[in-house]
């Protein structure tokens, strides 16, 4: 059984977490955005030697992966579309590129430079795959900088599969986006998407904490309603989920949605790994250090809210973790 850290363990912790802050800040201080985000980030990808995992940073991607190599099959066909928005740097599409069929095309959205280099490079790499576009923007710029661009994106309707891989949190109107990534999908197939529940998780808990201190994100209130959104748009009915229907239908689009959640985890080596990982979502995008701070403070005082452990046994023993659950949301167009 993992050893459940409570509110009196936690503030024997607390030099320890001094020193993982300090660690922290020496680490990120003085990076711009895109460097501290791929620093956290790294933590998450830490690969498991033995293979028998993943990556040990988390159990997200072991948990959905099967479940997106099971769409892949369900609805690309030979020569197919995918999308992937928000794609990152190819790494969460590598684990599918395998089962992907043959001659199918991959765009991909992606406003990191050079993340989207490295999925171009992943692309050239896999013989059997097609590239697509390649777009260097935000959700929310997509068409905007396809004009600024030249580039011609795939036509209204022709997507055999959309991807929306833990990115939907960078979005502005969340609603808004997800009717541009199903308008991209052909009737018959779908929007795979996933993402933490940030009313539960570490990093929802983060960014309370954060704004409470009197953090500025650049738009609290407006990240704060985002959290409950999401659930609305992603959550499975009986979470109070579903309202994507009535979103996609108001925009002439008619969709059948099936939504799972999965209890996943973020795991760190050291406590300097747990307060890193507070960097990988809306925080990503604030400057400076009080967000690692923030970290360390959700740890000490709040154990039991982020179901902050040990655990002590299976590929991750020894190792610290944090609730980090998700949605997984299959969004069929009719």
């Amino acid at each position: 059984m993992p050893i459940a850290i409570d509110h009196a363990r936690a503030l024997e912790l607390s030099p320890q977490l001094n020193d993982a802050l300090e660690i922290v800040g020496n680490e990120f201080e003085g990076l711009d955005s895109h460097r501290q985000y791929h620093n956290a980030f790294a933590r998450v990808l830490n690969p498991d030697p033995l293979g028998r995992v993943l990556m040990l940073g988390t159990d997200q991607r072991d948990l959905f992966i099967p479940l997106l190599r099971r769409a892949v099959a369900r609805f690309v066909p030979a020569a197919g579309h995918i999308f992937d928005f928000g794609a990152g740097d190819g790494q969460t599409f590598a684990y599918v590129a395998d089962a992907v069929p043959a001659g199918t095309t991959i765009s991909i959205e992606e406003p990191n430079p050079a993340y989207l280099a490295a999925y171009q490079s992943f692309l050239e790499r896999q013989p059997h795959l097609r590239r697509g576009i390649a777009l260097g923007s935000g959700l929310d710029d997509l068409e905007a900088e396809a004009d600024r661009s030249g580039i011609a994106l795939p036509a209204q309707g022709s997507i055999d599969l959309a991807l929306g891989l833990h990115m939907i949190y960078f979005a502005i109107d969340v609603p808004g986006c997800l009717r541009v990534m199903l308008g991209f999908v052909r009737p018959g197939g779908a929007l795979f998407n996933v993402v933490t529940d940030e009313a539960s998780a570490y990093g929802g808990a983060v960014l309370r904490s954060f704004i409470e201190s009197g953090g500025d994100t650049g738009d609290n209130d407006g990240h704060l309603a985002a959290i409950e959104v999401r659930r609305r748009l992603l959550a499975p009915e009986a979470e109070g989920g579903g309202d994507l229907i009535a979103a996609a239908r108001s925009a002439g689009i008619d969709v059948e949605i099936e939504s799972v959640r999965q209890p996943s985890r973020m795991y760190g080596h050291s406590l300097a790994d747990l307060l890193a990982l507070a960097n990988i979502g809306v925080l990503a995008n604030v400057a400076g250090t009080q967000k690692f701070e923030c970290a360390a403070k959700t740890l000490r005082d709040r154990p039991r809210e982020v179901d902050f452990r040990i655990e002590t046994d299976g590929p991750r023993a020894g190792m610290w973790s944090v609730a980090q659950p998700q949605w997984v949301t299959v969004v069929r167009r009719s």
